[in-house]
């Protein structure tokens, strides 16, 4: 599980170079301040192994990928377009994640994305298992997993 762990971080900076071409820089910040609300994106991984990636970013940071992704400046005014933008970073870091986590029969639920006012993540019936903060164009960026506990 400390692969797991590690590959997280070098994950997301690689997602974020091959998508986004920009950089995703470590922060050693626990909890960043979240400034104008924030944009969360969801996957559930489901099977063998199961767990929860949740990737957050702040609404302006959000609004930029989706200039970015979709090569339009007025992608950053379509909610649409800022939360495919976000979904699709969040399926693409799970889905590489998933890979790794299990080698027979894990599932990725379509990502889920919605907006908040922080970078909390609250799931009862899950265990934290790493929480990376980042920082991309001056905003922060929050990658996490779960794992989910069975009672």
């Amino acid at each position: 599980m400390d692969d797991v762990i590690q590959y997280v971080g070098e994950l997301s900076e690689s997602v974020w170079a091959q998508t986004l071409g920009m950089e995703l820089v470590p922060t050693g910040i626990h909890d960043p301040v979240c400034r104008g609300g924030s944009v969360e994106g969801r996957v559930r991984i489901s099977g063998e192994w199961e767990g929860l990636l949740v990737l957050q970013c702040s609404t302006e940071f959000a609004r930029l990928a989706a200039q970015v992704m979709f090569g339009r400046d007025s992608a950053a005014d379509d909610l649409q377009d800022v939360e495919d933008a976000v979904g699709e970073l969040t399926n693409i870091i799970g889905g590489n994640l998933k890979a790794l986590v299990s080698t027979d029969g894990c599932r990725l639920s379509l990502p889920e994305v919605t907006e908040r006012f922080d970078y909390h993540v609250n799931n009862p019936e899950s265990r934290l298992l790493v929480r990376q903060v980042f920082a991309s164009q001056g905003q922060p960026v929050v990658v996490s997993l779960l794992k989910t506990e069975h009672h």
